[in-house]
């Protein structure tokens, strides 16, 4: 079941996933501002009990209400890499590491409440994370590129893959892929390694796939994986030809916008659909991280 979070106020942004079962489970939260939309849309499901609270990454828009909802369904286990956990713990250095690129935290955020570590399943192994009680089970599969505490999750039995930011942005009625490059860990190499690995899942084939930007993708999995390992290399490949070119992070940004309005035309006759695009990863913040990666795993300079 897919939960509109309707984040900082726009449908189609940000899903949180509902898994029934005898031990139901909760993938992703969206962040704090959206929790009484979230809570809301579990109440309407006739949701009072959650085993399992599970967030592909610490980013505020999938883990920023984490706390609110493990305090509010108090036996939920929270499982998250163990890269992440300690910012689950503690969401200082998390919170002021975001204050660089927001300026208004509390009005897109709300606030972030910490998760008592005896509370946490640490992931730092591919495998079984979450047991739904019926023969189901929700497999960790390593996926860092757009961040280094990144996992998807993958339920064997209904061939459903939840690929968090992964794979890259597909609104329903954009019908291509927008990038999800932000700082500061994108890394080009590894986001294409962990496509080549969502291809394999050991030999267990996925049959959807769920980003959570947003809902059910529009493509099936290998065409997905194409179309998000293709948008990544050409994002690299223009910003690279503008540092090259003399030119800087304010020519990226401008480039990936123009870019991206000229192969998706709708983008310019619909205002609504270029809003919510921005909401899920701003052309502002995808340029930002491709400039730390050329930069800093490049060493290619790239100025303001």
């Amino acid at each position: 079941m897919t939960i509109d979070s309707v984040m900082h106020g726009a449908p189609g942004v940000t899903a949180v996933y509902y898994l029934p079962g005898p031990r139901p489970a909760l993938i992703e939260t969206s962040a704090a501002t959206s929790l009484p939309t979230v809570l809301a849309g579990l109440a309407a499901a006739g949701v009072t009990h959650l085993d399992w609270i599970v967030v592909t990454h610490v980013h505020l828009d999938h883990a920023g209400a984490v706390g609110h909802l493990a305090a509010a369904f108090p036996s939920a286990r929270v499982v998250v890499r163990a890269e992440g956990a300690p910012h689950l713990v503690d969401p200082s250095r998390l919170w002021a590491s975001a204050s660089r690129l927001y300026v208004d935290m509390e009005g897109l955020w709300g606030s972030m409440e910490p998760v008592p570590a005896e509370r946490i399943d640490a992931v730092s192994a591919d495998g079984p994370v979450a047991d739904l009680g019926d023969g189901r089970v929700l497999q960790a599969v390593y996926t860092p590129g757009h961040a280094n505490h990144h996992m998807a999750l993958f339920e064997p039995a209904s061939g459903d893959l939840f690929t968090g930011d992964a794979v890259g942005v597909l609104l329903p009625e954009l019908g291509a892929i927008h990038v999800a490059t932000p700082p500061p860990e994108f890394d080009l190499e590894a986001n294409l390694d962990s496509l080549e690995r969502l291809r394999g899942l050991g030999g267990l084939r996925a049959r959807r796939a769920f980003p959570t930007h947003f809902g059910l993708a529009g493509l099936p999995p290998e065409a997905f994986f194409d179309a998000g390992a293709s948008a990544l290399q050409a994002a690299v490949s223009l910003a690279l030809g503008i540092v090259v070119g003399g030119g800087g992070l304010a020519d990226i940004i401008d480039a990936m916008a123009a870019e991206e309005f000229l192969a998706l035309p709708a983008l310019g006759t619909d205002p609504d659909l270029a809003e919510r695009l921005s909401k899920t990863t701003s052309y502002e913040l995808n340029a930002r991280g491709i400039a730390r990666y050329l930069t800093k795993r490049r060493g290619i300079p790239v100025g303001p």
